[in-house]
């Protein structure tokens, strides 16, 4: 299982996908998908789904299942809703999710791996935002189509413009501490 945001996907999250799906049968699980309407969660997780289908049917890929899940009120939860609803023998997961690698191996066999490259959903986000065409590069056709005819620049600049304003139900400020802690 590789487990990520992928809002939007682009290159570098297909270039892991390849690469770990020649390991073992993968499934692509896309987080936070409750979230959307903010700076970094413009896209809702089914639209973010069907923007990693649609890629990985681009490029010939259709032995990866993609699932989109709620992060819910705290990392340990959506740790547990993951490996409940996709049952994983093994989650790839970011050095940069130390915290939640740290969670995921009391449960499960996890495999860090170190972010290369300088492709990343926010530096393509801004690009959008900015009116920058270089960010079609950055992504698959498929992908660059759906946020062009879903009025994807629009909604990432209005997301931008609200500083992180989500359409998700209010958190309890006990939920919201749980979820940073």
């Amino acid at each position: 299982m590789l487990w990520g945001r992928f809002n939007p996907p682009h290159v570098g999250h297909l270039r892991l996908v390849q690469r770990f799906r020649k390991r073992c049968r993968l499934t692509v699980v896309i987080g936070s998908a409750e979230r959307r309407n903010e700076r970094a969660n413009p896209f809702g997780g089914d639209e973010r789904r069907s923007m990693m289908e649609g890629y990985l049917r681009e490029l010939g890929i259709r032995d990866v299942r993609v699932v989109a899940l709620p992060d819910g009120p705290s990392v340990s939860w959506a740790l547990q809703n993951m490996l409940r609803r996709c049952r994983p023998e093994l989650v790839f997961l970011s050095t940069e999710r130390s915290r939640l690698a740290k969670l995921a191996e009391r449960k499960v066999r996890v495999v860090r791996f170190r972010r290369t490259g300088r492709v990343s959903s926010t530096r393509l986000r801004d690009s959008i935002a900015a009116g920058r065409g270089d960010w079609v590069r950055w992504t698959g056709a498929s992908v660059a189509r759906w946020i062009l005819t879903h009025d994807g620049v629009a909604r990432i600049r209005r997301a931008r413009s609200r500083s992180g304003a989500s359409s998700a139900p209010r958190r309890s400020a006990r939920r919201r501490r749980a979820r940073a802690a």
